[in-house]
């Protein structure tokens, strides 16, 4: 989807696949990220801005403290203007003005929107869309990405650029494309994907007779007796089998890797001294699996635009709209999910919100101090770096109400200042603290087939994975609680307690993961559905919940989707307080060694467990059955990580957020006031205050939309 309309749906709804032997061969990293240099720049667009102004442009640059510039991502019709004939001559000029006033230059491979050549010679390239439409060649990421033709035109395109630029002086990095699947359509459902699709499920399966048992063909008449019987869930009579369409999802995703993972090759064997990444929006724009698509490159770059998710959080639907005292959660989230893409390894910000933005309609104008907070929340959750963008709006284009740093007229916008001094407080900091870890005592499983398995079969109509996600990554946010996004297969063992909600897909894998961690010691935290279908997207043939029933000591008695009716929840034992509300989920457990919590109160099922704790070997698992309000989870989930000894840096009033990064003995606290009204902070013991370079204790007052760095 694209930029207009992703966080719309996305804020709601959240809002491995067999590798080509070819990618397997695709070399290490080959920068480290002590070698990468301070990155606070902007994204700007010489192929849309007069020549006559880049001279001017650089020299402006300089003095704002920009370190690097991004170009190029969308500049395909200007490199290639016609099939095989290159022209880079104005883009090593442009590369030249920026390099005399000592900016570095990031370069995007431009696939991400063709030529109209490209596009009127070869329109088998076209995306369809899920409804069987072949997408129109105008806007961006219309383009197939199992297209066989169109990902050697894009090889071709990668090829030529490495090839002028490998020894340019300048030239510190690439970013490959721009937003994997961030368009109108988020899948393709084309010949060529139903041929990909086909080959893929070859070397998944290996024989038809495990496709057809993984799937449940003989539903339906459906049992395939060749692979290219195999469609893709395009519109038919019914619902898709749930087994091939979340197959399909997964391919999808391989198809998007796999493309970048082409040009990912050419440019580590032609620019070796480079280092490469590609930019995206993790977790929100699910449609691909972010932990395979950052797999290969150095480091993540995340695109942050915190005003969209302001103008979608007033929605009236809730199932896809997110509460407005979650929005600075949110964000915090996506920052969180881009630091743990790769094990922790700090990311850069490639596109910073600078201004009220939008298409076809404006963002909120951001308030004084706020695109300053937000640049010091991106750097408080593991950030080494931020690009804004971009430097001057368009006046021309589908992003003319993208506002920049210099507005259409070229004049200074409201924020140009406070960017400016921003971009110098964080040099200030140093490459030691932009390096540094975050240590988080908790983690946070996201899982992309349970994610794509309930947006597939929900269930109910407003149960969505992202927004479960978001509430619960929300509730500890607000305990002032540092979270790491995993999923559900990798090493647990140096985390307190692991939240999961929502897993609706366990596979044996995970199933083990969570059973060693749950019994070598640790807390596992889980919500409604867990464990309903296996890896293949069918129900198990287990009582619920599962694989991991004996982890949580319980029975399913029943399953409840919620429309109208109400259900209220009593809590008991630890987690004693008042009485709750459950809306649309809930799941009626029956005890066999877990203690009871919380039990219902209405209907059939009064009395009955709505939440149990049950020891296992060293540790205790936790089942909420009942999806609970916002606060009543917050307030839930907040009681346990305590329990476990989880504890927060600071204790900060509601709308403050508290993260510290660490290096050796040094640290460094940061504490964001997210509220437009002046917030109090008690602190501990005396702090070095990094921004003013003084000495603070005891309670201090951050302004509206005020940061702290303490050390």
């Amino acid at each position: 989807m694209d930029r207009r309309v992703f966080l719309k749906s996305a804020t709601g709804t959240f809002c491995l696949a067999v590798a080509d032997p070819v990618l397997r061969s695709v070399a290490a990293p080959a920068i480290p990220s002590n070698a990468v240099p301070l990155l606070f720049g902007v994204d700007y667009y010489p192929d849309q801005t007069e020549e006559s102004l880049w001279e001017q442009d650089a020299r402006m640059m300089a003095e704002f403290g920009v370190t690097n510039v991004r170009i190029a991502e969308f500049a395909w019709s200007f490199m290639e203007p016609a099939e095989g004939k290159y022209d880079f001559a104005w883009l090593h000029k442009s590369v030249d003005i920026l390099r005399a006033q000592k900016m570095a230059v990031i370069l995007g491979t431009p696939s991400a929107a063709p030529p109209p050549w490209l596009s009127q010679k070869y329109p088998e390239v076209l995306m369809v869309n899920d409804h069987g439409m072949t997408v129109s060649p105008e806007g961006r990421r219309f383009t197939c990405p199992s297209n066989k033709l169109y990902r050697q035109l894009s090889v071709a395109m990668a090829t030529g650029m490495a090839k002028s630029f490998a020894s340019t002086p300048g030239v510190i990095g690439w970013q490959i494309d721009n937003e994997y699947t961030l368009q109108t359509f988020g899948r393709c459902y084309c010949n060529s994907c139903r041929a990909g699709f086909q080959e893929w499920l070859r070397a998944r399966y290996g024989s038809l007779d495990a496709l057809n048992k993984t799937w449940g063909t003989a539903f339906w008449s459906q049992v395939y007796t060749d692979f290219s019987q195999v469609p893709v869930p395009l519109p038919s009579g019914g619902p898709p089998n749930p087994g091939m369409a979340l197959d399909y999802y997964r391919y999808q995703s391989h198809a998007n890797v796999a493309s970048l993972e082409e040009q990912l090759i050419v440019l580590r064997k032609l620019c070796p001294n480079h280092f490469i990444t590609t930019n995206n929006v993790p977790l929100l724009a699910d449609t691909v699996n972010a932990y395979d698509l950052f797999a290969k490159v150095d480091f993540v770059s995340y695109d942050n635009y915190p005003g969209f998710a302001s103008i979608h959080a007033q929605g009236g639907d809730s199932g896809t709209s997110l509460p407005l005292d979650l929005i600075a959660s949110t964000i915090a989230l996506m920052h969180d999910a881009s630091r743990s893409i790769k094990g922790g390894k700090p990311f850069l910000v490639m596109e910073e919100q600078s201004g009220k933005a939008g298409q076809p309609t404006f963002s909120p104008q951001p308030d004084k101090g706020q695109l300053k907070l937000w640049s010091y929340q991106a750097v408080a959750h593991g950030a080494m770096g931020i690009n804004y963008f971009r430097w001057d709006t368009a006046r021309f284009g589908a992003e003319e109400y993208w506002h920049g740093l210099l507005n259409h007229d070229r004049a200074k916008s409201p924020g140009y200042g406070e960017v400016a001094q921003t971009i110098q407080e964080l040099k200030g900091l140093g490459p030691v603290a932009l390096n540094s870890s975050y240590r988080a005592d908790v983690a946070l499983c996201f899982d992309y087939d349970a994610d794509w398995a309930t947006a597939i079969q929900p269930g109910q109509p407003k149960v969505k994975y992202g927004t479960e996600v978001s509430l619960w990554y929300g509730s500890l946010w607000g305990g002032h609680i540092g979270v790491d996004i995993v999923d559900a297969t990798q090493n647990l063992s140096r985390y307190k307690v692991l939240f999961a909600p929502l897993l609706y897909v366990v596979s044996e894998r995970q199933a083990r993961t969570i059973r060693d961690f749950v019994g070598n010691g640790g807390v596992f935290v889980t919500g409604f559905r867990l464990g309903a279908k296996d890896s293949g997207s069918q129900i198990v043939n287990l009582p619920l919940p599962g694989l991991l029933r004996d982890v949580m000591g319980v029975t399913l008695v029943d399953y409840v989707p919620i429309y109208s009716e109400k259900q209220g929840v009593k809590f008991s034992s630890l987690l004693s307080g008042p009485d709750a509300e459950c809306h649309i989920w809930a799941d009626v457990l029956k005890p066999e060694s877990a203690g009871v919590l919380a039990t219902y109160t209405m209907g059939d099922y009064a009395g009955q467990a709505a939440i149990t704790k049950n020891g296992f070997g060293k540790g205790s698992a936790f089942y909420l059955g009942a999806r609970l309000d916002p606060a009543d989870l917050g307030r839930v989930l907040n009681i346990i990580a305590a329990s476990a000894g989880v504890k927060p840096a600071l204790q900060a009033a509601s709308g403050v957020e508290v993260a510290t990064r660490r290096a050796g003995e040094s640290s460094w606290t940061f504490v964001l006031n997210h509220t437009s009204r002046p917030q109090s902070v008690t602190l501990e013991k005396a702090y070095k205050e990094q921004i003013s370079g003084g000495t603070v204790s005891g309670t201090i007052t951050l302004e509206p939309y005020g940061v702290r760095v303490l050390t």
